[in-house]
């Protein structure tokens, strides 16, 4: 009888979580390997809490899970790579001295945008998002410079979660709040960092006036054209009405940053948005290959650990910095682990060649001494999860912005990416072992990072079920998104004021000359 009735609460509780999960839609289209960790991050958290989820992804695990789909568009960026190695344009050689050329706005926008517009033309894509029997209890989207995929949310009648891959900034904040002021809070390009000089707060404003601009007039329109011309179809085949641009793109729910005070900005946010950095590293760290285990175990003066990235290639260096860096780190007393994507001849015997590098392993290992990085974001949020000291080398984008953060910190050094670089390379090396203060600040701020309530994959889908549950989380997003600029400039109150100055300063002299030629018709009267 016992037996019995253990069984049937079994088959009661199981039923009951069966109830509870949702499916959820997982958007990460984005053909770079640090993007599709985050979103496999995504998934595999979401897996684990018991939810079903359908991922579009260019990088799709290939293992299957009877809770998972995954819409594979790897093609497009397959294509894009081949396109762009033609030109050599994004290889570590031709990038010496092109931060700011590299970060062009239009350039990123409309690589966003047309990227965007490929996958949904995509046909795996369009013919999964035409299909009727498809529904979700909320989307997920990665925003990476293009709003457009907010039309997911209206075309499925569910919550919008956009997921934010960098830090905080104003580019993202603005779709669910007002913009930061541009006196503290700089541009996600930026080589500036609160508190600013009156040149830096200049530079940042005109920063953010003319990205405001290219948006809103040029970028915009062409979103506004994609957006219908993709949605307004599907939604057709699905007996769907979408909302306007504006209101699909500004009507996101909760924005889930994968960023964190510890390690960057003390943004003011509003109730629907969180920090969940550090939500894609496993848990259960990865024993290390028994080799490289063995390797780090027995380097007697410590390990150095250089990657440039998953998207940089150090192969793609140009041999002079590569023989000078090799030169440079065969004097070191250290073992260096160099994530190198080709084999090389002649090496120096405490350097090692790593192909691919388990590096959440590497990190955890105590033999560690430094990490030298190009400073991405996930790079970063990884050393301060262990507490590794990190030399930056960044390259574009956020990397300048990152590395700034991390100098500012007080557990890195940031390097500025040239040719010579190996002799300034080594100075910060030598500067770090030498002063335990970087490992100390870094072990702080990963005592930091770690204490908080959840952790950061249980926080994150906590609050994509808190989403779910609260129908959208209305209750918490900010009043300030729907506040007109003017309104917020106080502008027409301005206005009111100047006009009740006007009328009294304007009654007032009329009542002057009226007194004054009473009295001077008085003064004849008694002449």
């Amino acid at each position: 009888m016992a037996s019995r009735t253990s069984m049937i609460g079994l088959i009661f509780l199981l039923t009951v979580s069966l109830n509870e999960a949702l499916r959820i839609l997982v958007f990460f289209p984005m053909a770079s390997k640090s993007h599709s960790i985050l979103g496999d991050g995504v998934v595999r958290n979401l897996l684990e809490a018991g939810h079903e989820v359908v991922h579009i992804t260019s990088f799709p695990s290939g293992k299957p899970h009877p809770r998972l789909k995954e819409i594979n568009v790897g093609d497009i960026g397959e294509k894009m790579r081949e396109d762009s190695e033609k030109y050599d344009a994004f290889k570590l050689k031709n990038l010496v001295g092109k931060h700011h050329s590299m970060t062009n706005s239009l350039f990123v926008f409309y690589f966003a945008y047309d990227f965007h517009k490929q996958v949904y033309n995509h046909k795996a894509v369009s013919d999964f998002l035409s299909d009727p029997k498809e529904h979700f209890d909320t989307v997920i989207v990665e925003w990476f410079f293009s709003d457009y995929s907010a039309g997911l949310a209206p075309l499925f009648k569910c919550p919008l979660i956009w997921i934010g891959s960098t830090e905080a900034h104003w580019q993202v904040l603005r779709l669910i709040d007002e913009i930061p002021n541009p006196a503290y809070s700089v541009d996600l390009f930026s080589d500036n960092r609160a508190p600013l000089s009156l040149s830096e707060r200049i530079s940042e404003m005109w920063t953010l006036v003319e990205k405001y601009l290219i948006v809103n007039l040029i970028l915009v329109p062409f979103e506004w054209l994609a957006y219908n011309s993709i949605f307004t179809p599907l939604a057709a085949k699905r007996g769907v009405t979408m909302p306007s641009y504006t209101e699909a793109v500004y009507n996101g729910s909760m924005l889930l940053l994968n960023s964190h005070p510890s390690i960057g900005t003390a943004f003011r946010l509003p109730q629907n948005a969180k920090y969940i950095a550090g939500y894609h590293i496993d848990p259960k760290v990865q024993a290390l290959p028994k080799d490289l285990q063995k390797l780090m175990d027995g380097a007697k003066n410590g390990v150095i650990y250089f990657s440039m990235g998953s998207n940089l290639k150090s192969a793609d260096m140009s041999d002079a910095m590569r023989d000078s860096l090799l030169e440079m780190f065969g004097k070191l007393e250290q073992t260096v682990l160099w994530k190198f994507e080709t084999g090389l001849k002649k090496i120096p015997p405490n350097v090692h060649l790593l192909s691919w590098a388990p590096q959440q392993s590497i990190f955890s290992h105590p033999n560690l001494k430094l990490f030298i990085s190009h400073g991405g974001q996930l790079s970063t949020t990884e050393a301060i999860h262990f507490g590794v000291p990190v030399i930056g080398i960044p390259v574009l984008g956020d990397q300048h912005f990152n590395m700034k953060a991390v100098e500012d910190k007080g557990f890195g050094i940031k390097v500025k990416l040239a040719e010579d670089m190996a002799g300034n390379l080594n100075i910060a090396i030598r500067k770090m072992l030498s002063n335990p203060s970087y490992k100390a600040r870094a072990k702080q701020l990963s005592a930091w990072y770690h204490n908080r309530l959840k952790t950061p994959g249980e926080e994150m889908v906590h609050w994509i079920e808190y989403t779910v549950a609260t129908d959208g989380a209305p209750h918490l997003k900010s009043p300030a998104l729907h506040v007109p600029c003017y309104q917020k400039l106080h502008l027409d109150v301005i206005a009111i004021l100047v006009i009740i100055l006007t009328v009294l300063v304007t009654c007032v002299r009329r009542l002057y000359r009226w007194w004054k030629g009473s009295k001077v018709q008085n003064k004849k009267k008694t002449q």
